[in-house]
């Protein structure tokens, strides 16, 4: 059967305009296709690899044949001929001073310039010695799904998944209800209403190793802030209590992340839902009011159902942004907490990738990651949704 063509596609100006809208949007293309789909689909072959890098010698750079004999005598003492050195010095600025032979074989030889951190290969071959600089490549081997299996079976992995689990489920409710409750106080007409806004926004746009470097300094077991003031509390009622180690404490770390990203982002959120407050119609309170209906019930069966759409586009970004913290942890405990207390999937991911080297490992956990928060995603937009009440 013969599907009937629609009428708009037959004409010039449908496809001008179309042609129109792509080349508006191809920019946008270019960059989602750049750092976001092409990331992706290497991360995802990279998975079924064993991937090792390994260094080997490149196109050669000097070659030589009078004197062969002389250089190699040197150099299997240890010691650099001069004129290689000044032809090092002169053609990639190698400092003399930190360059040294780090490798010694029978007709091979491995110059290391800790300045630059180059390295150069002497090969002899015959009677020519050719001087070469080093190359990294990688090496892959297939393996299969093995990388995944070997992340499941990770306890590190278990330990990522749930820290950045428990994160979630605390931080993102409880930074929503807050924003919630203070949009409702920003919403009302109280003087220097516009100086609390501007306020609330501040610890968003501050940069994060500020804000970091700060509660460093807030969470400090000795002249931090934070226990200062709970020392001072307590002690309006004659009570003491006994010093927090919050950046050392296994128990406090994973508390101590959650405190400082709930105080970033509220304020954030509390004005986008500000912006939608005020957005709705005051109709829609005037009914309310002439119903009888308190304050309270008016907030929550008018307020709240109609921003829903900013609820859950906040909920979304949210969950999204949660799964993907690094950057907060890094800085916060410098490393990954004590005993990986602060250790979250993609800091899991970076360690096996940068500081580990196990490069396959590493891309299946980051498919893994990508699922999750996948399939979050796609429920939240199938079911949770459906509570969403748009205006009409």
């Amino acid at each position: 059967m013969k599907l009937p063509v629609p009428q708009a596609w037959k004409s010039r100006r449908f496809w001008r305009e179309t042609l129109e809208a792509y080349v508006y949007l191809l920019p946008t293309l270019a960059v989602l296709g750049l750092f976001t789909f092409y990331p992706f689909i290497n991360a995802f072959l990279y998975s079924a690899y064993d991937i090792g890098t390994r260094t080997v010698p490149g196109e050669p750079v000097l070659t030589v044949t009078a004197g062969a004999e002389e250089w190699a005598g040197a150099l299997r003492r240890g010691r650099i001929p001069e004129p290689l050195v000044a032809f090092l010095a002169e053609r990639y600025r190698v400092d003399p001073e930190q360059l040294w032979v780090r490798l010694r074989e029978a007709n091979r030889w491995v110059l290391r310039d800790e300045g630059g951190k180059r390295e150069f290969v002497v090969l002899r071959e015959s009677e020519v010695l050719t001087v070469r600089p080093a190359v990294t490549r990688w090496d892959l081997r297939p393996v299969g799904w093995k990388n995944f299996q070997a992340v499941l079976a990770d306890r590190d992995f278990h330990k990522a998944l749930l820290n950045t689990t428990k994160y979630v489920i605390i931080s993102v409710p409880v930074t929503l209800a807050l924003a919630l409750l203070l949009a409702t106080l920003l919403n009302q007409a109280v003087r220097g209403r516009g100086l609390f806004r501007t306020a609330n926004f501040l610890p968003y746009i501050t940069p994060w190793v500020a804000v970091a470097m700060v509660f460093r300094w807030i969470y400090n077991r000795d002249i931090g802030l934070l226990n200062y003031l709970l020392s001072a509390f307590a002690g309006l009622f004659g009570q003491e209590v006994s010093v927090l180690d919050w950046l050392n404490d296994p128990k406090l770390a994973l508390p101590a992340l959650i405190l400082m990203q709930v105080w970033r982002f509220t304020g954030y959120q509390a004005l986008i839902l500000l912006a939608g407050m005020q957005g709705i119609d005051r109709e829609y309170y005037e009914a309310a009011r002439v119903d009888g209906a308190s304050a309270f019930q008016t907030w929550w069966r008018v307020t709240v159902p109609l921003l829903t759409p900013q609820l859950f586009f906040l909920l979304i970004i949210s969950l999204i942004g949660s799964f993907r913290i690094f950057e907060e942890v890094m800085i916060l405990f410098m490393g990954a907490g004590p005993e990986n207390s602060g250790l979250t999937m993609v800091y899991y991911i970076f360690r096996k990738a940068f500081e580990s080297g196990h490069y396959g490992p590493a891309s299946a956990a980051s498919v893994i990651l990508f699922a999750i928060i996948f399939a979050l995603s796609l429920f939240q937009l199938t079911v949770v949704q459906r509570r969403v009440h748009y205006e009409r």
